[in-house]
């Protein structure tokens, strides 16, 4: 019996520790992270490669391009064919008539609309005819054809769409809205780009606030070890030391919460690439810090006209709003439509041979038709020019609304560029100042003629001067990204392939 419950015990026991390692090989498969070295070029491709946003930009741009297709299948070629079978045996008024009539008919067709707005339309159709006719005699006559026809209509739209300047109007009117819409989905790529590019140098920024804060916090040990030597001796009162104490601590929680904020602004970028795991490490390989330069205003602006989507689009109106007064002001014209008809046929008892004399007969049918449609009124096509004329006019000042604007805003990015410039070197002066007044406050510990408070108030001076100096050189990279947004260049910097 003992036996029977060792062997129970070692069971479980077996089955126990299986679960354990199998539990701790997953739970270290999931604390496995690997390193991700990345520069603001790879940030770049990866965002173009990988980005989900991206992706569906370019889809925008790829269904806006099948309106082309749409548009210029009006000019498509129409293929018809017919085939009919018809037996008539009803009751007829006269005897001479057919009291059974049995017809097949065959008929193929082409059609096809030039640009010129003329419409062709070829036909062919082949008909066999049996005919049986009964009178008072015994016997019943039969009477049995085959026709062969073919035909050529030759239909010209004049007036409204005079020799089809409507149908090519609509045609350049889809190019002009699908060059419209590539520029939308580049303008969102762009615009990905620089979320991408921004989130790149905010996990610098949270790195770079990182090491500050590390090194503050390393600094406030050190100096916690310099006051509780002093304590020791007596040279310090206990409250000097309790201050000092408190400061490692606060450094400590800055610290926790710098790193906290490093890893959420990593998952941000992360996210934005569609690349890696959150729980991977990555390592930016640039600087924060770099030698600012001025930019200049004139060679900024000349770029952005040149660049500047909004400014193509307006412009692309304007063009279309040109295409739709030409084909109003057509609209006021009558409808009028002229049609020619040539057609041959030849009947026989032999199928073959109603085909084979076609070339030769001259069983021929022309007919002319000349169609006028005129709307006394006309106030719909009246109506469409008027609104197309102030639309005209309203697009003149949208373009030049667009251009003041353009004005403005890369004055604002370039001010905001050269401004960072000043505040960085500003910056840079106040650390070198910070750091001498720091520098000469701790010296003064060993001649006991210095004090707590004023310690961590230099040393909280000395911090703040730091962030700000790694903020300023943030938002020096961050004011160069959107001055290139801002003319339209940021995407021409990284991506050469056409949409």
């Amino acid at each position: 019996m003992k036996n029977k419950y060792k062997l129970v015990f070692y069971l479980l026991f077996t089955i126990g520790l299986g679960i354990s390692l199998i539990t701790a090989k997953v739970y270290s498969q999931d604390l496995i992270t690997s390193l991700i070295e990345i520069s603001l070029n790879d940030v770049s491709r990866l965002a173009i490669e990988n980005s989900l946003d991206i992706q569906i930009a370019q889809y925008d741009t790829y269904i806006s391009r099948t309106s082309l297709d749409d548009a210029l299948s009006i000019f498509d070629t129409i293929f018809t064919a017919e085939a009919v079978y018809n037996r008539d045996k009803k009751n007829q008024t006269s005897s001479l008539a057919g009291s059974d009539t049995k017809k097949h008919s065959f008929s193929l067709g082409l059609e096809k609309k030039l640009s010129t707005g003329t419409t062709l339309s070829l036909d062919a159709t082949a008909t066999k005819t049996k005919t049986r006719t009964n009178s008072n005699s015994i016997d019943s006559s039969l009477n049995l054809y085959n026709e062969a026809l073919v035909g050529l209509t030759i239909k010209q739209e004049l007036g409204k769409n005079f020799f089809g300047l409507a149908d090519r109007a609509d045609i350049k009117l889809t190019k002009l809205d699908i060059e419209n819409s590539e520029f939308t989905s580049l303008d969102d790529i762009e615009e990905i780009i620089y979320k991408a590019q921004k989130a790149y140098w905010n996990l610098v920024l949270k790195n770079e606030e990182v090491a500050i804060r590390g090194n503050i916090f390393e600094a406030a040990k050190r100096l916690h070890e310099i006051y509780k030597n002093k304590y020791s001796i007596g040279l310090v009162e206990e409250s000097e030391l309790l201050a000092i104490e408190a400061l490692v601590y606060t450094r400590d929680s800055d610290l926790t919460v710098a790193r906290l904020n490093q890893e959420t602004v990593k998952n941000d970028l992360l996210f934005l690439l569609n690349r890696g795991d959150f729980k991977d490490k990555v390592k930016p390989k640039d600087q924060l810090s770099s030698e600012p330069a001025i930019v200049n205003l004139y060679q900024a602006l000349e770029e952005a006209i040149n660049s500047r989507r909004d400014y193509k689009r307006i412009k692309n109106e304007l063009k279309k709003s040109e295409i739709y007064l030409v084909v109003n002001k057509n609209a006021l014209w009558p409808q009028i439509d002229l049609e020619a008809t040539f057609a041959r046929n030849n009947i026989n008892s032999q199928r073959s041979s109603a085909w084979e004399g076609i070339p030769n007969n001259s069983n021929d049918q022309i007919a002319l038709t000349l169609t006028i449609e005129v709307p006394l009124e006309n106030r719909e096509a009246k109506s469409e020019l008027e609104k197309t004329r102030l639309e005209d006019a309203q697009l003149l000042i949208r373009l030049k609304r667009i251009e003041r604007l353009i004005l403005q805003e890369i004055n604002d990015k370039v001010n905001q560029v050269n401004s960072s410039d000043n505040q960085i070197k500003l910056y840079q002066s106040i650390i070198k100042l910070h750091q001498r007044k720091l520098d000469s406050q701790i010296k003064r510990i060993g001649y006991g003629r210095s004090n707590a408070d004023t310690l961590i108030q230099y040393e909280d001076d000395l911090l703040k001067a730091r962030l700000a100096l790694a903020t300023n050189f943030y938002v020096y990279r961050i004011s160069l990204i959107e001055l290139d947004l801002a003319k339209n260049v940021l995407l021409d910097k990284h991506w050469k392939e056409p949409l």
